[in-house]
């Protein structure tokens, strides 16, 4: 009975470390994608203008559970490119999806840069204000090479043609461009010198000016795409909110620098004819008037990836209840996120009752579509089926252990 005992211990051992071995394999750079609409949920909930007795506190809640989450997701994607480093090659120069969502990481951690200076730096003193500058500077590197080098993996290596451009090809530029809007926030309320404050407003100038313009053309080419009836497939369609993020994190880096110019920064630091005071009202007008602009621009954009979601519901056979649950349904969170934040942004500056209403009405479909996506990535991963264990797990090992002899 004790060496019986002993094998069928062993047994499950061995399955469970296959299962393990498995999920590893699997667990791909979508899975980012989480972190970074949490982190949205975080902000906006902090930065929302009506609010009620206790939202602050679930936001810093959510910030802090988003930075163990991030934390846990990056070791495991390490983890997986040292256990694996020729399969997970293979797959990002393979796959657009795979390089494109590695810029999670980058747009994740810009979010808990903005909650470092939202909360801390008013409870705990400005040193924090200096603290996430620090962190802002290496995140800024992290976010120009993926603007800079995921694009052209994706021209140079990648499957060509139109047909393979999806909306997650724009995650790159909207990491450039929450760097930008980091930066704003870190400069309009993180309680730091002018001196500090002027070359991270000019970098977030100049990663707008890298990545919005690029983000237009590019969507340009999508909508060819469109206009020739090439639509994404059902499991895709949650993707077309993507379209919506570079324009609403534009917008909303353009307002929030506009607004640090105000602060002073340029009359303090003056030098040479552009860094002085005269010319910071113009500066900070223009940037902001860009900034409403670009929002109305992401309204299309939200507007378009609505309707189809709402159309493929209602026209695809079995109708809602026939939709599955994908890692890439979390696509709709950070953008519609994004977008619902400049909104609360423009409801302050405008002192608009009608953004702020708007806002409100965007930040409860937000909240209402990130549980219910938690919802089902927690079941699916208790099935198993989002980390590819579905199945009979000893045949799932065989299989594993196929395609990874080593």
């Amino acid at each position: 009975m004790g060496d019986v005992d002993g094998i069928a211990d062993g047994d499950k051992s061995t399955t469970k470390q296959s299962r393990l071995s498995v999920a590893l394999w699997n667990f791909s750079s979508q899975w980012f994608l989480i972190p970074q609409g949490t982190g949205i949920v975080a902000v906006i909930l902090h930065n929302l203008k009506y609010q009620f007795t206790g939202l602050n506190i679930i936001s810093e809640i959510i910030w802090v559970y988003n930075i163990a989450l991030l934390s846990l997701f990056s070791l495991a994607y390490i983890l997986r490119v040292f256990l694996y480093p020729r399969h997970v090659a293979n797959i990002l120069r393979d796959s657009i999806v795979e390089t494109s969502c590695l810029s999670s990481i980058s747009i994740a951690f810009s979010t808990i840069l903005k909650m470092i200076v939202l909360c801390l730096v008013h409870k705990w003193g400005p040193n924090w204000g200096i603290v996430a500058s620090v962190l802002w500077c290496v995140n800024t590197g992290m976010a120009l090479a993926c603007c800079f080098f995921i694009p052209y993996v994706h021209v140079k290596i990648q499957p060509p043609g139109i047909k393979s451009l999806t909306p997650t090809a724009f995650l790159p530029l909207i990491a450039a461009l929450t760097s930008a809007a980091a930066g704003g926030v870190i400069c309009g309320y993180g309680a730091i010198s002018a001196r500090i404050q002027v070359p991270i407003i000019i970098i977030s100038y100049l990663e707008i000016g890298t990545a919005l313009p690029l983000a237009m053309s590019m969507v340009d080419v999508f909508q060819s795409r469109l206009f020739n009836k090439d639509f994404p497939g059902i499991d895709h369609v949650y993707e077309d909110m993507i379209l919506c993020g570079p324009f609403g994190q534009g917008s909303f880096a353009l307002l929030m620098l506009g607004q640090a110019v105000q602060g002073g920064a340029f009359a303090e630091y003056h030098r040479g004819t552009f860094l002085t005071a005269e010319i910071a009202p113009a500066l900070s007008a223009a940037s902001q008037l860009a900034g409403l602009l670009t929002w109305g621009y992401a309204t299309f954009w939200w507007f378009f990836a609505v309707l189809g979601i709402v159309h493929t519901f209602l026209t695809q056979p079995g109708g809602m209840r026939r939709s599955k649950f994908y890692l890439s349904t979390w696509s709709l969170v950070f953008p519609m996120g994004v977008y619902t934040n400049a909104a609360v942004f423009l409801s302050k500056i405008m002192n608009s009752s009608a953004f702020g209403v708007f806002s409100v009405i965007l930040t409860i479909m937000l909240v209402i579509i990130w549980l219910v996506s938690y919802a089902f990535t927690i079941n699916g991963v208790i099935s198993g089926k989002l980390l590819g264990l579905g199945g009979n797990p000893n045949k799932r090992g065989a299989r594993h252990k196929t395609r990874n002899p080593a």
